[in-house]
């Protein structure tokens, strides 16, 4: 059993890169779990210990789920169940047909009601676990699973299950523990690996993030988005210049992945290399026009560079891609100020500082501009603010291009 790509958000481009969403989580991974043959051979097992007096009945719906026909075995299943109610089994193989159809909902309800008749059925607890998790209801696959992995410690596909639904909450820390035993069971997994290590990666597990990626990379020296990570990485633990190093091979070859010219011209930026930046970045919005954080940082390296001009066009087609881009309305609102645009600054800089109140520059900036508009009171507030806050850390690279909702870009 294979993950396929556990992170589709990373092509993505409002949300930014490398992340998902609860419903992306579940239909990449659970594609790749074969489990139609284990929901057929359940019930086999299940209808076999039916001591229930319509046996040609049991025989029929059985051999209706093995064929595939779930439709025609829940007909069989339903009248069955409406004369004997209370038969834990008949609900049960009831949620099996349900679910073969893609009623999960239907069958979520018929396998709850069978562990009610008789609670001592983990085979059950994981169809009910599998559900769950179609839906992307992590939280009740969870539960679920825990019985499983409780009573049958044996299923090799628990802890897996497990990682899974915990990544799917962003509880990435408690998907470690669990993704870490899958991939021991299964250890050339290469996208087993891919989870864990973004797991490690958003949970801030450096350490952790960096010996997944290299085993990755040993498997298979070409994974460029592995080679992404590692840069992610590699610059989270102040290595910028072997990001660097990590990211140039693969950018002079991978010319069209999404992405990947973005973290690279981010790098240059964040190391004052703007000559390099820049045709990064420029590529990064030809191979992705609607990516922002890209315009940004055009944007802004023209703001450095003297041009207000060159730059606002860029700024403003930033924040009409993403409204939450702090750093952007900063720029605008220093370029209204500089063309005495007082009120277009004024609602710039004020949106900055709703987005990120402790971020000192959008209050100093503010503070010159009532200094200006001759509002003093407002003026030593803003500069109050300024004084009693102190810069943080600067930003890397994985805050810049993650998915991960809980690491919003600035």
């Amino acid at each position: 059993m294979r993950l396929l790509d556990s992170n589709p958000r990373r092509h993505s481009v409002k949300t930014g890169g490398i992340g998902v969403g609860s419903d992306l989580y579940c239909r990449s991974s659970v594609r790749a779990f074969r489990f139609r043959w284990f929901l057929w051979g359940a019930a086999v097992i299940w209808f076999a210990c039916l001591a229930a007096p319509a046996d040609g009945q049991i025989d029929k719906a059985t051999e209706l789920i093995q064929s595939g026909r779930f439709r025609d075995a829940e007909l069989v299943l339903r009248d069955l169940v409406r004369q004997y109610p209370r038969n834990a089994a008949l609900h049960s193989n009831l949620g099996v047909a349900l679910s073969g159809q893609g009623e999960l909902s239907a069958a979520i309800k018929e396998y709850r009601t069978s562990l009610k008749l008789n609670p001592k059925q983990p085979n059950v607890y994981m169809l009910l676990g599998l559900a769950e998790f179609k839906q992307g209801q992590f939280k009740e696959a969870i539960g679920a699973f825990e019985v499983v992995k409780k009573n049958v410690p044996e299923e090799s596909r628990t802890s897996l299950l497990l990682g899974m639904s915990f990544y799917g909450l962003h509880q990435y820390s408690n998907a470690i523990l669990y993704l870490r035993e899958a991939a021991g069971k299964d250890p050339n997994n290469l996208e087993l690996h891919n989870v864990l290590a973004q797991s490690c990666l958003w949970s801030r597990q450096y350490d952790c993030a960096l010996t997944e990626f290299q085993k990755i990379l040993v498997l298979n020296p070409d994974a460029v988005q592995a080679h992404m990570l590692l840069g992610e990485t590699l610059d989270a633990v102040s290595r910028t210049d072997e990001a660097i190093a990590e990211l140039e091979p693969i950018a002079s070859t991978a010319r069209n992945e999404p992405l990947l010219h973005f973290e690279l011209g981010y790098l240059y930026f964040k190391k004052g290399e703007y000559d390099k930046a820049l045709p990064e970045l420029q590529l990064e919005v030809e191979n992705n026009p609607g990516y922002a954080q890209a315009y940004f940082y055009l944007g802004d390296i023209a703001l450095k560079q003297g041009d207000r001009r060159g730059a606002e066009p860029l700024l403003n087609k930033a924040v009409q891609l993403q409204d939450d881009l702090r750093g952007a309305y900063v720029d605008l609102g220093i370029i209204y100020a500089e063309d005495r645009r007082n009120t277009e600054a004024l609602g710039a800089f004020k949106r900055a500082v709703q987005l990120d109140p402790t971020e000192p520059d959008a209050h100093y900036r503010l503070a010159r501009l009532y200094t200006v508009l001759g509002q003093k009171e407002n003026a030593k507030l803003e500069f109050d603010k300024t004084k009693e806050l102190h810069s943080k850390v600067e930003d890397s690279l994985i805050e810049k291009v993650s998915g991960d909702p809980n690491l919003s870009p600035k």
